[in-house]
């Protein structure tokens, strides 16, 4: 013993005087060999195991350049990796200063801040057996992290973790990644919403950014319609191209739009930039269901509802607008940190309003047929009513009513059982309208048990909406409930009224319940 702590000695002088590291170590003898060595003067030292970058059992999800075979680089908050392993230590080797989360076997995110080198991510050991671990990129405006491998105790095993099928790609602003609360993109509604799911996730999100180049808060006013279809964030403006078959999302949600209204872009600019971007997403993701959100604020809220109509007009099915109107109460209020950003709490409110219209898309999300509206038997209506072959969202038709009165769709059926929740199901189902100038305050969608009007019944308001078809989706959590407590296992009521201050032509088809 007293031959290596001579020899530790010995080098840790030579190292005092200017040497560099190779120019005293063998080749093969590590910082992490030296530190062992000073160790053994407070006893013995645990041998460690590195756990490389390339490691099958580490599971790598968000935007990563794999390019260099000693470190993996993310550009993007809320990267992250996942993989399970034994023994009682994990450190956590990283190449740059950099902040990140970390989570061992299910508990809270652990911060670290300005953290580089080798990390030791549990202050105290854990018990001998098998844990997860879970890293994710962390909070700063340069959001890049070089992750170099893990340290185990000797003789340890990773395994792979439990990873879902499905990848929900979010893409927004400050507000999608968390920037003003304390764990940024662990705790914002993209992350609390996904895990909620069991689904993997992926944030290209930075903040200040616009969805239409030039403007922005950044000084290089690069927009989203840009830097989404590179590997890097805003802060790499030269960032070469993203390599978009390394993964493909089953659905992405939208959020932008905050910071185009706070930077002028104009209207008619806004609208243009926004149908061209769903058209780009699309032509990378064809198979994906693609959802924009209302901007919390409710900035350019309509023209970005109105890009969605135009790419449904243009036979794009698989595009939703979701209405977040009075999701969040405004600020001063406890959902908000300040007049545009979510607290965490907020976070985890618009989350959990959320879930309802993307978890049915998922695997494990089902969607029960209430009608198909290909036919008019059954169905009763204050004006004339039809069945639509030519224009239709799915079947054979879609049923029309023509004219000025109120009623519009109505029908009494043999009571289903759609197999969901008030907190997990909703009521969705196309809806066109030739003129909505025509359309007067009173409205409502009906859905219950009872078999008639006001009797065990769920109801929304329908709006907002616009000429053409109007993807409608209401969760039974956000209904008024009248006339008694519906039995969600016994549905055989469906109604929709809207008082009119002329003839229009409406039409319904896909009537579904979604879990």
């Amino acid at each position: 013993m007293r031959k290596t702590i001579f020899i530790f000695l010995t080098l840790l002088g030579l190292s005092a005087i200017g040497c560099s590291k190779n120019e005293l170590l063998p080749q093969n003898f590590t910082s992490e060999k030296l530190l062992a060595s000073a160790q053994l003067r407070n006893g013995p030292v645990i041998a460690a195991l590195d756990i490389g970058i390339n490691d099958p059992n580490i599971k790598y999800f968000g935007r990563w350049d794999f390019s260099n075979p000693t470190q993996y680089l993310s550009y993007w908050g809320g990267a992250y990796i996942k993989v399970n392993f034994t023994g009682t230590t994990v450190k956590i080797k990283v190449g740059n200063t950099s902040n990140f989360y970390a989570k061992i076997d299910g508990g809270p995110w652990v911060s670290f801040t300005g953290a580089g080198g080798t990390i030791n991510l549990k202050s105290t050991p854990l018990s001998a057996g098998n844990h997860s671990l879970s890293v994710a990129q962390g909070k700063d405006y340069d959001y890049v992290f070089n992750f170099r491998g893990l340290v185990l105790d000797n003789g340890a095993t990773t395994s792979p973790p439990a990873v879902s099928a499905d990848i929900v790609e979010y893409i927004g602003d400050s507000i999608t990644a968390g920037y003003t609360d304390a764990q940024a993109n662990v705790s914002d509604y993209a992350w609390v919403v996904s895990e909620s799911m069991n689904a993997e996730h992926t944030q290209i999100a930075y903040p200040g950014i616009t969805l239409v180049n030039g403007y922005g808060v950044n000084a290089t006013k690069i927009g989203m319609d840009v830097q989404y279809f590179k590997s890097q964030s805003l802060a790499y403006p030269s960032s070469p191209n993203w390599d978009f078959t390394r993964y493909t999302p089953k659905i992405v949600v939208i959020n932008l739009g905050q910071n185009d209204q706070s930077t002028g872009v104009p209207d008619a600019t806004f609208q243009n930039g926004y149908l061209n971007f769903l058209l780009n997403v699309r032509t990378k993701f064809a198979n994906a269901e693609i959802f924009t959100l209302r901007p919390f604020s409710g900035a350019k809220a309509a023209l970005v509802q109105a890009a969605v109509n135009q790419r449904i007009a243009a036979g794009d099915n698989a595009v939703h607008y979701i209405n977040t109107t009075g999701w969040l109460l405004p600020h001063p209020s406890a959902d908000f940190n300040d007049g545009v950003h979510p607290s965490v709490a907020g976070h985890i409110k618009a989350a959990g309003l959320l879930k309802p219209y993307i978890a049915p898309y998922l695997s494990s999300g089902s969607v029960f047929l209430l009608n198909n509206a290909d036919a008019n038997a059954g169905w009763a209506s204050g004006n004339t009513l039809s069945v639509n072959t030519s224009d239709k969202k799915e079947g054979s038709a879609s049923l029309q009513s023509a004219g000025s009165g109120t009623l519009e769709f109505q029908r009494s059926f043999t009571a289903v059982n759609p197999n969901v929740t008030v907190a997990n199901g909703s009521v969705d189902f196309w809806y066109y309208v030739s003129d909505v100038t025509k359309f007067t305050a009173s409205n409502q969608i009906e859905i219950g048990s009872g078999g008639a009007a006001d009797v065990n019944e769920y109801s929304w308001d329908i709006g907002p909406l616009t000429n053409g078809w109007n993807h409608i989706t209401k969760t039974f959590a956000s209904a008024t409930i009248t006339g008694g407590t519906p039995n969600l296992n016994a549905i055989n009521w469906f109604r929709i009224y809207h008082a009119k201050s002329g003839a229009i032509t409406t039409r319904i088809d896909a009537l579904r319940i979604l879990h």
